[in-house]
């Protein structure tokens, strides 16, 4: 089977125009707020040192990162849970057989959040260790587990290890195209949120910087990182939706 990769893109924006106020909502409560708590609250963490076979400063990085978790560790633990909450709603509206409202999702959502929060960790683990080595190679297992979010509702109950595995049955043969399209969304959530992040960086310590300022910008690169992960989660279903049913 050849993938249309422009249908699935246009089935993903065709949902967010229909579903608009319901990603508003849903969205907005359970995704953008916690991101921009998290660009308000959370200072961004140590850079990767330049060389990698310096041992001196790789040493000072594995420091300055380890500080830096113990400063924010509980805080985005708590916002990242409320995140991963908000997108297993979103999998339960969109690819639940039973089409539940939404407070019926919100209800489903909170048995399944701790099998949802293993199966998350069991892909962000290898994804952004794979990605931060090599940034094709985390593409590519990303492209290849882009279905395991809404097959893991539609298909319940599953393990993650049977997710796993049904993921990559149904990705077999597409990896080179699913590589990226998995760019799309991440990119694009990231480029969203640069021009705030440049402009706070610019600005930090500077005189006309100030509360208010500070906090429109946090609220940009919030509002840039949300509509990244909303255009995965559509992106995702629309994908599974295609690869299940053969079309």
């Amino acid at each position: 089977m050849t993938l249309n990769v422009a249908s699935v893109l246009s089935d993903a924006w065709a949902m967010a125009k229909r579903d608009r106020e319901l990603l508003i909502g849903v969205g907005g409560g359970l995704i953008l707020v916690p991101e921009i708590a998290q660009a308000m609250f959370v200072t961004a963490p140590p850079p990767l040192p330049a060389s990698g076979s310096d041992t001196v400063a790789l040493q000072a990085w594995i420091e300055a990162v380890t500080i830096w978790s113990r400063q924010n560790d509980l805080l985005l633990l708590g916002l990242s849970l409320v995140s991963v909450f908000g997108a297993l709603v979103l999998f339960l509206l969109y690819a639940d057989r039973d089409r539940p409202h939404v407070a019926s999702a919100l209800s489903s959502a909170i048995g399944l959040l701790p099998r949802y929060v293993l199966l998350a960790l069991s892909v962000t683990f290898p994804v952004n260790i794979a990605t931060l080595l090599l940034l094709i190679p985390g593409l590519y297992l990303k492209g290849r587990l882009m279905p395991i979010g809404p097959l893991f509702v539609a298909e319940r109950p599953i393990g993650v290890v049977a997710a796993w595995r049904r993921s990559f049955a149904l990705t077999r043969g597409h990896g080179l195209v699913l590589l990226a399209l998995a760019a799309v969304p991440l990119l694009g959530g990231d480029l969203l949120a640069m021009p705030f992040q440049m402009l706070g960086t610019a600005m930090d310590g500077a005189p006309m910087a100030n509360p208010i300022v500070a906090a429109l910008l946090d609220i940009g690169v919030g509002l840039g990182r949300t509509l990244g992960v909303i255009a995965a989660i559509l992106i995702e279903v629309a994908l599974y939706r295609r690869l299940s049913s053969g079309t």
